[in-house]
Formats: structure tokens, sequence, C-alpha cells
């Protein structure tokens, strides 16, 4: 055999050499990678083993299939196995919700990466060193497990409890836990961690690891779906626990909304859109409690945010493929910038120099959003208008955006793409990979989530109301206060998909609160902007 004349020549070399023994050569420590047992004498080894456990999570901005496109905000142009929930084809042996990892089979994808926490934290004790350093890392870990579960939790609601990894002669059966049994063992994951965990690391050096605030916020999530209809029979002690744990986060005052100029918002709501959107291109943003940083040098990655968002021809050296299209529902949904209503109209026309007045006055964050029809977009000398519009007559050319465009295939089947991540400072025909981060939770979310709890307990009015941390959320975009006699469950519902939309958090939200059927009653839309040969538009 082969391996045998490679020892047999190992033995003659060692022999002409006067090598009493080759036992040293060929039991060599691997230089690529390291054993078990040296990961677990050096706390330096259990960190790497932990920085793995961050890679795992798959953030929004790299999946080709977001939670946000099983919903109304959302038509997926190329499906992904998207269809298995948008279609109603989910059964039990078509579980796959996409194609990306965590989709494709969330069930078993989500508890190998438990398994592998948990066998970090059945060994992280013994490690020897310094004990600050031991405690964060077993900390981050319980995050890291919390988090995992509460995938799995808002999913699927009853999940087998594993906090063991299994030996070779153990039983492998478990049962499905009940699903308040399952919030209470992340909760006190959540608690462990946060008890562990320092509210920011000393000068910054391990930026993006789970905080104390993370662990915290986590568990104000896991407690506002545990009080929602479809975990279970609500309460007021369910809601009042959602509330405190909400609260908890604003104790820590380590985080607050940033400030945008807002003062010009009623005449120029773009200029406030863009502030706003560059909120979500900076990792050091003040609200952020919980992220996904890339960076491809070190192996932590990219997304895909370009790839799959911009419109079809748009440049920047590489064509998007339009597959997450904004529905006409969401860009209907979005105010006015004086607070009031939009009421669409069954037609709109526009001068050759203009937009639509559909698209005029609306609030920021529908400009921060979506890409329309005659914007600006692209980097450097591939800036240019989008053109989404089709010939109104003979003898007009078709937009190169559109589906009747050079790029017909990726083209948006809405007349919408999807603004809100995208960097438009970002060369896609460069180098430089794209590292935008995703914010997993933030604190406008929280803000929120307590205004949930404050309404289900009637406690509406004050500075710990309900009305007050909506109003929180509107201040920051320019809109003004809910005022008592409005409509405050529309006002909570209405920000909500507002200020996270396209942010994965609608499908959950309608799910537990049981509205899915009301959404999935309702067709998903787009807008046909037709050009004519003077330049004007309609639509």
């Amino acid at each position: 055999m082969k391996t045998t004349k490679i020892l047999y020549a190992l033995a003659l070399a060692c022999a002409s050499m006067g090598i009493t023994s080759c036992v040293d050569i060929l039991d060599v420590t691997p230089m690529n990678s390291f054993s078990d047992e040296a990961v677990w004498n050096d706390l330096s080894l259990s960190e790497t083993y932990l920085n793995a456990q961050y890679v795992n999570l798959l953030a929004e901005n790299s999946k080709g299939t977001r939670f946000s496109n099983y919903t109304d905000e959302v038509f997926q142009k190329h499906t992904y196995g998207s269809e298995n929930v948008t279609q109603g084809l989910l059964n039990c042996d078509t579980y796959g919700i996409a194609w990306d990892v965590t989709m494709w089979d969330p069930w078993g994808t989500y508890y190998g990466y438990i398994k592998s926490i948990n066998h970090f934290l059945e060994r992280i004790d013994e490690v020897p060193g310094d004990e600050e350093w031991r405690n964060w890392q077993k900390g981050q870990a319980l995050f890291l497990r919390a988090w995992n579960y509460h995938m799995l939790y808002s999913l699927y609601g009853r999940v087998p409890i594993v906090d063991h990894t299994y030996g070779l002669n153990d039983s492998f059966e478990e049962k499905r836990a009940d699903m308040d049994k399952v919030a209470e063992f992340i909760v006190k994951d959540c608690d462990d961690a946060a008890a562990l965990l320092p509210v920011e690391y000393p000068d910054n050096s391990d930026f993006g690891r789970a905080t104390k605030g993370a662990a915290l916020a986590l568990k104000s999530r896991v407690l506002l779906y545990q009080a929602s209809p479809l975990f279970g029979t609500p309460s007021v002690k369910k809601w009042e626990a959602a509330a405190t744990a909400a609260h908890k986060v604003f104790e820590l005052n380590k985080y607050h909304l940033q400030d945008i100029n807002t003062v010009d918002v009623k005449t120029n709501p773009k200029e406030v859109a863009d502030a706003y959107g560059k909120l979500f291109l900076d990792p050091q943003n003040p609200e952020v409690i919980f992220e996904k940083l890339f960076d491809p040098k070190y192996g932590a990655g990219e997304n895909n945010s370009y790839l799959f968002q911009v419109p079809c021809g748009i440049g920047n050296g590489f064509q998007g493929w339009g597959n997450f299209n904004p529905s006409q529902e969401i860009a209907n949904f979005f105010q006015n910038s004086d607070g009031s209503s939009f009421i669409p109209q069954s037609e709109y026309t526009a001068r050759a120099d203009e937009q639509p007045e559909m698209w005029k006055g609306r609030e920021p964050r529908f400009y921060a959003a979506l890409i329309l029809d005659g914007d600006m977009w692209g980097y450097g000398d591939a800036r240019r208008e989008v053109e989404v519009f089709i010939p109104g007559e003979e003898g007009v050319a078709a937009g190169k955006d559109s589906n009747q465009g050079e790029y017909w295939w990726n083209a948006s089947n809405t007349g919408y793409s999807m603004r809100k991540f995208l960097d438009p400072n970002y060369d896609a025909s460069g180098t430089t990979m794209h590292s935008t981060p995703w914010f997993f939770i933030r604190l406008s979310e929280i803000y929120l989530n307590y205004a949930e709890c404050q309404l289900q307990l009637g406690k509406i009015e004050g500075s710990e109301g309900a009305r007050e941390y909506i109003n929180k959320v509107r201040r920051r975009v320019g809109l003004p206060d809910v005022k008592a006699g409005d409509d405050i469950w529309s006002a909570y519902y209405y920000e909500r998909q507002a200020e996270l939309v396209f942010e994965g958090q609608r499908w959950f939200d309608l799910r537990r609160w049981k509205k899915m059927e009301e959404c999935y009653s309702k067709p998903v839309t787009g807008v046909v902007v037709y050009k004519y040969k003077d330049g004007s538009k309609n639509m």
C-alpha cells in the first residue's frame, strides 16, 4: 500500500541518520488546527472557537431570501425556495423556507450551532487564565445559545431544550418542551449572560461582541413574543415581564436614537431620508444593540445587499439581480411628511422634469426605503437616473431598468427597488467587498416593544406610557406626535412597520399577532410607469 511505502521510507531515513526513534516525526501536532485539549487550555484559543459561533449568525443582508419577503412588504422575483412559505407548500417533507443555510434547514442548522456552543459551555470553566476574560467568553456563549434558541422559538414555538452534548452511548431522544418552558430557558440564558457581560468592553477593544445590553434586549424580544397570542395565553403578568425587560435596556443609559436634522422635514423630507439612511451604514450608530459585522480580510465575510437589491441595469460595474421588489402596498403605506395618511389615486401624471405626485411630500422613511423611477443611483461614472418606465407610445425607448429593458430578466416586477441598507458610495466594480453591517437589534425596536406592552397593560399616557415611546421614534424622523384622542393602536402598528421595514420583523409580528391570514388575503401589487415623447410620465 502507498501508506506503508511512505512509512517504510521514513523508517529507512531515520535509520540512515542514526535516529533511534521516528515516533516524534510522525506524531506532529497539525499546524493548521488545534487539538480539543489545546483549545481548553488557552483563553486565546477558546476565544477563537467562540469567534466561529459569531460567524454562524447569518444576517438578513447575507441572504437571497429574507423574512420580509414573506410579507406584504416585498415581492421576491427569483423565488430561491421562498415559495414553500408564500405558496403554502410547507409540510413535514418540504420544510425548507429558502435556500440559505439557516433557512433551508433551520431546525438542523440552529441545533448544529447550539451543539457547538454547548460544547464550549461545558469546557470554558476549566480554561486557566484571567477570570474576567473567561466570564466574558462564557457570557457571550450563553447569549449566542439564547439567540439560536430564540430563532427556533420564533419559528417553531415548542422545541426540544438541549443544553448539553451527547456521548456515543447517550439516548438521543428528546421531546418538544412547552412553549413557556422554551421561553423561560432562553430568558435564563439571557439573564446569566447579562450577569457576566460588560455594558461595553474596555477601550472598545471587542466592539461587535455581545454585551449586557444585547442580552437584556434579546430577553425583551423573547418575552414580548411569549406574551403574544401565537405563543400561548397572554396575561398581565407576561406583558409586565416583557415591559420590565425592555425598561432594563433603557436603564443602562448606553443607547440613544441618533439625532438627525428634521427642521425642514415638511419641505425637504429627502434630506432627512439621506441622514436616516446613513444610520444603517454606521456600525458605531449609538442605537445599535447587537449587529453582525463583516470583514472579508479576516474571514467574517461580506453581505449580499448589492447583488440582490440594486436595480438590474444600474451599473456600478455589476448588474444587480433585482431580487427584492418592494410592493405598491408598502409604498402606499408610508404617511405624508406632515403625518397625514397617504391616500392613493387612480392615476398620476408628471412633467418631464419631475416625479409623479404620488411620490412627493412623503415622510423620510419612504425615501430611505425605496428606489424610485427617476432617482439618481450608482457610483462614480455609473451614476444615472433609474429607469423603470416603459413606452407610453410608439417611438419611446424602454427604461434600462424596466421589464422591457436590456436586463429585463432581473427587472423589478413591482417598479420599486430596495434602497434601505445600501451604501450609495460603495463601488461594486472595485475590489473592496461590501461590508455594511446588519443590525439585529436596535433601540427603536425596544422602544416599540415597550410601547406594545404598555398598550396591552392600558398604560398610554405619561412619561412611561405607550404614546411617549411611539413619539420618540416619530420625532427622530420629524413626524408630529401622536396626540391624545388619536387611534393609538393604529399609530403603534404604523410605527412598528415604518421604522422596522425590511428588517425581518414584520413576518414574526404578523404571526405572533395571528394576523398572517389577513396579510395573505390581499394581493401584492406594483406600479407601471409610462413615458411619452415629450418626457412626461403617468402611472
